[in-house]
């Protein structure tokens, strides 16, 4: 394991890391999340059994959890500076927009018909196709604050299904989808502020982004699974 060395540029100790795995917590942790959401997307694909139309909503989003910590584990798992470091950083990008549209699908796939079903799908996936493709072939020209703020943008868009399904069946229910949302957006802001550093070599701002990431995935989670059944 290296010593801690610190970023004259930034006052800021670099993570520690081992052989194989550059970023410790933040490797370990979304490959930890990698499997649990392997198996709660089984048991909620279980759960939804029977309706083909309905395991195709919940598989997208079951699939887009997996894609995202696999993708996070492997960058971060990298030495930086390779090209498995480069690539993989383009793939985690992009699996954030997955996972923002994936997580959409089933909520408007299941719980909304017409054009309230259909067409914030349409648009949610769309934008992030669109984000792909310009955090792809514009990767280092887009600053990381712009990037931020398109991941945000995309995501908050599910405040107009939040305040249809409030209005539906109270703030309770629709509660879990907003929380997540916060939590997503706290731990993204503080990265980006690089603040604070809670253990200087091991746990900074940007491994507590990796914690607010698998908080909001599963209160997400848990929303979906209220709905999956079509008894619900």
């Amino acid at each position: 394991m290296d010593p801690v060395i610190t970023s004259a540029s930034q006052g800021i100790p670099e993570l520690c890391h081992f052989p194989g795995c550059h970023e410790p917590f933040s490797a370990l942790s979304h490959l930890a999340g990698a499997v649990l959401f392997l198996f709660l997307g089984a048991f909620l694909l279980q759960r939804g059994r029977g309706d083909r139309t309905r395991l195709a909503f919940l598989g997208v989003y079951a699939a887009s959890c997996v894609l995202l910590f696999t993708m996070s584990s492997l960058f971060h798992m990298a030495v930086r500076g390779g090209s498995a470091h480069r690539i993989f950083e383009r793939l985690d990008h992009s699996a954030i927009f997955l996972l923002v549209a994936g997580t959409f699908t089933p909520i408007h796939g299941l719980l909304f018909q017409g054009w309230l079903r259909w067409g914030p799908l349409i648009l949610i996936w769309t934008g992030a196709l669109l984000g792909i493709t310009l955090k792809t072939i514009f990767f280092e020209q887009v600053a990381d604050w712009f990037g931020l703020f398109l991941y945000l943008a995309l995501g908050w868009f599910g405040v107009f299904g939040v305040i249809l399904l409030a209005r539906r069946h109270g703030f309770t229910y629709a509660r879990p989808l907003l929380l997540g949302g916060l939590v997503y957006s706290i731990g993204g802001i503080l990265d980006l502020q690089s603040w604070p550093i809670v253990i200087p070599g091991w746990l900074h701002a940007h491994e507590l982004f990796h914690v607010t990431v698998l908080l909001g995935a599963l209160l997400h989670w848990g929303f979906i699974w209220r709905i999956a059944r079509s008894d619900r």
